[in-house]
């Protein structure tokens, strides 16, 4: 799952490090392995990083609501920045790749 989100789909991606306690969607996509087939498929959109979807769109929010970096470290989901000063993660991207591709997620 890592190699169809992180490296293609996330700003955030530091090749050969983990993160902790790492990215909320991609923990949520890990649980999920069947859709990674999907995600190799979605093409990258740097413009328009949540393929058309809003971002306070209720089926995003409910991945991140499960991500640690929610409370204290996620520039996306802080009112306090700028949102040209940050993107979604990749996991979020992923996620927002597959719901715009008409895939039901069950969020």
């Amino acid at each position: 799952m890592r190699q169809a989100v992180c490296q293609p789909l996330c700003r955030y991606h530091k090749p050969g490090r983990r993160e902790e306690p790492g990215c909320g969607g991609l923990a949520w996509l890990e649980k999920r392995p069947h859709l990674a087939g999907e995600i190799h498929r979605l093409a990258p959109q740097g413009s328009n990083p949540l393929f058309g979807l809003k971002p306070d769109d209720p089926r995003l929010h409910k991945v991140c609501a499960g991500c640690e970096y929610q409370a204290d470290g996620c520039d996306f989901r802080d009112p306090a920045v700028d949102p040209a000063d940050c993107a979604p993660c990749g996991g979020l991207r992923a996620v927002a790749g597959l719901l715009a591709a008409g895939r039901d997620l069950g969020l």
